[in-house]
């Protein structure tokens, strides 16, 4: 009898340990009671027992919340520079460019590497006929300023002597002004070009004369005559671009907030910008077109016009607003509601949802900030 009662205890303690192992405790089961995506946390949970919760939350926070419209715009360059010859003497000959398309130019960087020949005799003979007519300038404002200093003493003495030599002074002192005037503008253009081939002796390059983006490189070949004023290239004024959305778009609105955003690969580059032009008609009919026309004055300068720009209009912008993971939202036939961690229980609530962006859901209303959710 003893033996029998022994053996029934052992018969129920191995029930009760069996029991144990396969019957969830009453927290497991009031988890597993939820949706079928919360079962699935629930089992990978019991698979990988190192985990001490099973599952993963997020704290609600505030902060700026902000929804884009995103598309790639034409960029349009309504303004153009020129590259060219800005020596106008000598023999100018192409050695190689110094920069390429695509390149930004401030004034006075090279475009490219020249060699000036210039003729040593016209040299020479400027520097003799400058100097000969400098002489003669001087030899003829001695000859006249004696006469005219004479002309002068005699006015001073009066009478009819003098009355004359007042004319004769006024008549000299007009041809004199006219003479000197003349035979400075001649020295001066012999000195101006003299000045220029001795300039062009020393040039090696031929520099930009206004800051832009080189669009186009015409062709030379090594030791190519560039004559004066030649054209070599153009480059775009990137603050006459205008960045275009063709047809406009139903998201725009005067005065909204857009962003331009460029990756070559090597680096990101970022303008703040507005929308200045939409087919709102709301707005005045000034502001009306085909086209959706944006302004980012003169912050296009380090763009490449080369490469492709994405463009993000700021549609909605909250300050200190509820945010929760895109992955904390879910849904049913009643609409949106997070699961709210309280005390180790979760418990629905259904929310308000404002937007969704890339990453964070707003909630205009139903949990408060602090509140722990569970996230996907």
């Amino acid at each position: 009898m003893l033996k029998t009662k022994k053996r029934l205890t052992a018969l129920l303690l191995a029930v009760v340990l069996v029991l144990a192992a396969v019957v969830p405790s009453s927290e497991s089961a009031v988890y597993a009671e939820e949706s079928g995506s919360y079962d699935d946390l629930y089992i990978e949970a019991l698979t990988n027992p190192a985990e001490k919760s099973l599952y993963k939350t997020e704290t609600v926070r505030k902060g700026t919340f902000s929804i884009y419209y995103t598309t790639m715009p034409r960029v349009d360059y309504d303004d153009y520079l020129y590259l060219y010859n800005t020596i106008p003497v000598g023999d100018v000959q192409f050695v190689r460019y110094m920069t390429m398309r695509g390149a930004w130019l401030e004034v006075g960087d090279p475009v490219c590497e020249i060699d000036v020949k210039v003729d040593e005799a016209r040299i020479a003979e400027l520097e003799g006929d400058i100097q000969k007519e400098e002489d003669m300038l001087s030899t003829y404002a001695y000859t006249c300023e004696e006469l005219l200093d004479k002309y002068d003493r005699l006015y001073q003495k009066g009478g009819s002597e003098g009355e004359l030599a007042k004319l004769l002074y006024d008549r000299l002192k007009l041809e004199y002004d006219q003479e000197v005037k003349d035979r400075r503008e001649l020295i001066d253009g012999l000195q101006s070009e003299y000045d220029g081939l001795r300039m062009a002796q020393v040039q090696t390059q031929i520099t930009a004369t206004a800051s832009g983006y080189v669009s186009y490189l015409d062709s030379f070949m090594k030791g190519m005559t560039i004559e004066p004023y030649r054209f070599i290239g153009v480059m775009f004024r990137p603050d006459a671009a205008k960045i275009k959305i063709e047809g406009g778009s139903d998201y725009l609105r005067f005065g909204l907030s857009a962003k331009l955003v460029q990756n070559d690969g090597k680096v990101t580059r970022e303008a703040d910008g507005m929308v200045v032009s939409s087919l709102d008609t709301s707005l005045p009919p000034s502001l009306i077109g085909k086209a959706s026309i944006f302004s980012f004055g003169n912050k296009l300068n380090e763009f490449n016009p080369q490469k492709d720009v994405v463009l993000k209009v700021e549609r909605v912008h909250m300050e200190n607003a509820l945010m929760v993971p895109n992955k904390a939202v879910y849904n049913d036939s009643h609409g949106d509601y997070v699961l709210v961690n309280v005390n180790g229980q979760k418990t629905r609530k259904y929310v308000v949802v404002g937007g969704s962006n890339n990453d964070d859901t707003w909630i205009i209303y139903g949990i408060e900030e602090g509140d722990s959710v569970i996230i996907k």
